[in-house]
């Protein structure tokens, strides 16, 4: 174990909610969400932006539970937003968003935006039919674009949270974003 996890563990022991295994489960999140990226973007070399789209934006969420988790830890949220977190995707991607927006200073966008990027995520995996029938298909509606666009912002999430923690440290999380 490195000198950096030695402290981060400690700075979580102080947390109401610690327990090491949230310890893990937040590393364990955001290497999901890395995992996630990574094959995202193997998907968006070989034009399979639908699908890449679909992996970044879970990778987005899994940052949003990630950051729950060290909330949880150090007691900024009730149980069952914690538990929440886990089972409902709204949560997660408001949770990453409420994040990132009070760190940049920027406003967040409302619950129908955010409706309509779930929307959008899931239309990347389902083929639908339009009124007369005919195939809507996920190649069809997700461009390399929006594919590019939300990669970045996933790379941007994971890279503002390693600098932050780095900055930081031992804090982590909302913590280490927000401090």
């Amino acid at each position: 174990m490195t000198n950096t996890d030695q402290k981060v563990r400690a700075a979580f022991a102080t947390g109401r909610n610690f327990r090491s295994q949230h310890f893990e489960l937040y590393r364990a999140c955001l290497s999901n969400a890395n995992d996630l990226l990574y094959e995202a973007d193997i998907l968006l070399k070989r034009d399979r932006h639908a699908r890449a789209y679909a992996l970044a934006f879970t990778a987005a969420e899994e940052i949003g539970k990630a950051l729950a988790v060290a909330d949880w830890i150090y007691d900024q949220i009730p149980e069952e937003e914690f538990h929440d977190v886990f089972k409902k995707h709204h949560i997660k991607q408001t949770y990453l968003e409420s994040i990132f927006c009070a760190a940049q200073g920027e406003q967040e966008r409302d619950q129908a935006t955010l409706n309509a990027d779930l929307i959008l995520r899931m239309s990347a995996l389902y083929v639908d039919k339009t009124d007369d029938g005919s195939p809507d298909a996920p190649w069809d509606r997700i461009t390399k674009e929006l594919a590019v666009r939300m990669i970045e912002k996933v790379q941007e999430y994971l890279g503002s949270i390693m600098y932050a923690e780095w900055l930081n440290s031992p804090r982590i999380g909302g913590k280490a974003l927000l401090k």
